[in-house]
């Protein structure tokens, strides 16, 4: 599976439970390049996730996938967030993806929510 495949698969099941879901995608350049028009640090999760109460950052990657040392530094301040869920997900974790998204608040019994691989 493509992170392309992965990352349509979880949007998908993220309207399906009701959360908003903003993800930046990239636009072709005139030279032929592919870049996500952004201002400010690089590495940004992909996807932003809202459901009230809950707030959710996730970067995904496919089977094997690393993050960028940008990403890396986004991962790490965002889990320092009080409030913010921060995940870093892969196709393996499917089943922790959908028991996170169905759960309506986050569960500080079951760890801290956050997963930086």
């Amino acid at each position: 599976m493509t992170e392309r495949e992965f990352q349509r698969a979880v949007v998908e099941l993220a309207r399906l439970m009701g959360w908003r879901v903003h993800h930046a995608r990239p636009a072709l350049t005139q030279r032929g390049r592919w870049l996500t028009p952004i201002q400010g640090d690089a590495g940004f999760p992909d996807l932003v996730l809202c459901r009230p109460p809950r707030l959710i950052l996730a970067e995904l990657k496919r089977v094997g996938g690393k993050p960028t040392p940008a990403q890396r530094g986004w991962l790490e301040a965002l889990q320092a967030c009080a409030g913010v869920e921060c995940y870093l997900w892969t196709p393996v974790d499917w089943k922790m993806i959908i028991d996170t998204l169905r759960r309506h608040r986050h569960d500080t019994d079951s760890g801290d929510g956050r997963d930086d691989g």
